[in-house]
């Protein structure tokens, strides 16, 4: 039997129905993905299927008793140190340890026979419920926890309030990783996880015992963990299983089914018309009459989208030039930070190319970019080159109490151009002028800041992070552009499969030194020797 069962449950926002017959269970051993754009509801469906959020319509049931834990986006642990946190992660195993502490403590002090035979029964039980969860390795299983999600020693002992939100983010995974529940529900798991941390938490949720529920964009990630996809991305909720390819590749062939079969019903509709509108009185008009019932039965048989969905269409104002002298030389480019050094850098940034800047956090990727941007005499430029630079930190930076419309107004873009260029970057009128920037979702900040990048005018992208907090149709779409973009490109990202599609070349981090490689980024090619 299922721990948890939705059944034709309606989820809505705002009084609109986003999906309705939403229905499917989650048993043990269970891998689903939910996928599609942001704002669809997926993060509702979590808090309904958690038992947090009541269904607008529908059945959410749950047999037994399981431990469920959830990760949300934004999600900050409560406790008060770094240690703390991963140490308190399953309230089970620390309730057990202070219970054979006390019993421990009472079986020291003198007793009566009775009182021994009962202690240490109560000392056994509790004893083999502790091994049985791993509380004798629990310490070195939070230990290699903390540092596989990039906590070393020296910083267990930090106060949480002190994190940044992408550290707050790996440790809120860490406790659900730890927590000893039977189902992980997982809201994008894999934000702020570099690639090497990301193979880690692919191999802790194929080898979990039981089941998992994760929102997420990252392609490669979802073909790594998934086993069933679940979306309504196309107004309909669909169940399928296999991977995120397969579920691409199967919806790809339903959608040109259903336009090749709209189209049919277009042309059949245009012919009865016609029929009708010529013999609709006269000797033939009851044959018309019986094309106006069939023509009827083609009105409700149409689609309700009535059309296919379509991707955005980013703008970009670039203006990089051809030809085969590289757009800059770099000599022994020496990159320090307070007490940190990296090897001196060589290489030559070629006209056009698309460099994947690839390495696990904290190796320098972002330093390097400030760097580049900041432009010291090692770097010798082969013409004029204007720098467009997308910064990390770029979604928090938006200012508050103000709308998208008088922030792109305030760096000279008129109204016409702000509705035109918004709506390239699927941030809608209502959205622009009638919400303030401190209310938008991650995803919205991210296209707003992209927007505001690329329509600069550049010869050279640097990209910290571009696909954070963007759906799978909006990393599609930035594919595209950096693919047709005629300048040279520099992209720090941990989304493979972003990369894989994009890259001409790799530079990688090591914390030690950047490694120039000439070949693209490749998910199965090993970091290279110095070269």
């Amino acid at each position: 039997m299922a721990w948890v069962s939705l059944q034709s449950v309606t989820i809505s926002a705002g009084g609109k129905a986003l999906v309705t017959g939403v229905t499917f269970n989650v048993d043990t051993g269970d891998r689903i993905g939910i996928v599609g754009p942001n704002g669809m509801g997926k993060t509702t469906l979590l808090s309904v299927l958690a038992g947090d959020t009541e269904p607008d319509a529908g059945i959410q049931k749950t047999w037994g008793t399981p431990k469920i834990s959830r990760l949300s986006q934004w999600q900050s642990p409560s406790n008060s140190t770094i240690w703390q946190a991963g140490a308190d992660a399953n309230p089970e195993i620390y309730h057990l340890a202070e219970e054979l502490k006390r019993t421990e403590a009472l079986m020291a002090e003198p007793q009566t026979p009775e009182q021994m035979h009962a202690l240490t029964e109560r000392w056994g039980n509790l004893s083999e419920r502790f091994a049985d969860l791993g509380g004798y390795e629990w310490d070195a299983r939070v230990r290699s926890h903390l540092l596989m999600m990039g906590f070393p020693e020296s910083r267990w002992h930090d106060s949480i309030q002190h994190l940044s939100g992408g550290e707050k983010h790996r440790l809120a995974l860490l406790q659900v990783l730890l927590s000893g529940s039977d189902i992980w529900l997982l809201d994008e798991p894999n934000n702020h996880l570099d690639i090497t941390t990301l193979g880690w938490l692919e191999q802790q949720i194929r080898g979990f015992s039981g089941a998992v529920v994760l929102v997420s964009h990252d392609r490669a990630f979802l073909d790594h963990t998934v086993t069933r996809i679940i979306s309504w991305e196309d107004g309909f909720f669909w169940s399928t299983p296999g991977s995120w390819t397969k579920y691409r590749n199967l919806r790809e062939e339903r959608l040109k089914a259903e336009v090749n079969r709209y189209q049919r019903l277009l042309e059949e509709e245009n012919r009865l018309k016609q029929y009708i509108s010529r013999y609709r009185s006269g000797t033939r008009a009851r044959q018309a009459q019986s094309r106006l019932k069939r023509l009827n039965k083609i009105e409700s048989a149409k689609p309700v989208n009535g059309r296919q969905p379509i991707a955005p269409q980013l703008l970009h104002n670039s203006q990089g030039k051809t030809g085969r002298e590289p757009l800059a030389t770099i000599v022994n480019l020496t990159i320090k930070r307070p007490h940190r050094a990296w090897h001196p850098l060589t290489f030559k940034i070629p006209q056009s190319a698309k460099i994947a800047l690839v390495g696990d956090n904290g190796t320098g990727k972002s330093t390097l970019l400030e760097t580049l941007y900041d432009s010291p005499p090692q770097i010798q430029w082969h013409q004029e080159v204007r720098i467009a630079y997308l910064r990390q930190s770029a979604v928090s930076d938006l200012p508050k109490n103000i709308n998208a419309f008088e922030y792109l107004n305030e760096q000279g873009y008129d109204r016409e151009e702000i509705y035109f260029i918004g709506h390239r970057f699927g941030l809608s009128p209502d959205l622009l002028t009638n919400t303030s920037l401190d209310s938008w979702s991650g995803g919205e900040r991210i296209r707003l800041k992209l927007l505001e990048t690329l329509m600069l005018p550049s010869q050279l992208l640097l990209l910290d992070e571009p696909t954070n907090h963007l759906d799978i149709s909006m990393r599609l779409s930035l594919e595209s552009l950096i693919k047709d973009y005629p300048g040279s490109v520099i992209i720090a990202s941990h989304d493979r499969a972003f990369l894989s599609a994009t890259s001409t070349h790799t530079l990688w981090s090591t914390g030690e030194e950047f490694i120039w490689d000439k070949e693209p980024y490749r998910d199965d090619r090993p970091i290279p020797h110095t070269l």
